[in-house]
């Protein structure tokens, strides 16, 4: 799960185990820039979630261009997973296989 540095309402709620606000500033991933989980959407990715990511607006910004050159046109929201896989920002095995969905078009 990735979230913007500026809206870790996932991450927080996951760590404090109850829904909390998160207070930043507006995030350009402004499809992930929720400040507050709902209920449903935190016990789902609770349980089914393995990992939440944070990441600031300038690493996902930086990843754009070169998603671009490889044909992927996506806004900073859609792209997130994606770069948070292309920054290393999640530990995983050399042979692991990662699924991203680029979920918009820009």
């Amino acid at each position: 799960m990735v979230e913007p540095e500026a809206a870790p309402a996932l991450h927080d709620a996951i760590q404090a185990g109850r829904v909390v606000s998160a207070t930043g500033p507006v995030s350009s991933m402004g499809r992930l820039d929720c400040k507050e989980a709902s209920m449903i959407a935190l016990n789902g990715l609770a349980r089914d979630a393995d990992r939440f990511v944070l990441l600031s607006d300038d690493e996902v910004e930086d990843v754009m261009p070169d998603l671009a050159d490889l044909g992927l046109a996506t806004t900073p929201s859609g792209g997130a997973g994606l770069a948070a896989a292309l920054l290393g920002k999640v530990d995983l095995p050399s042979d692991a296989r990662i699924l991203v969905i680029l979920s918009e078009e820009a």
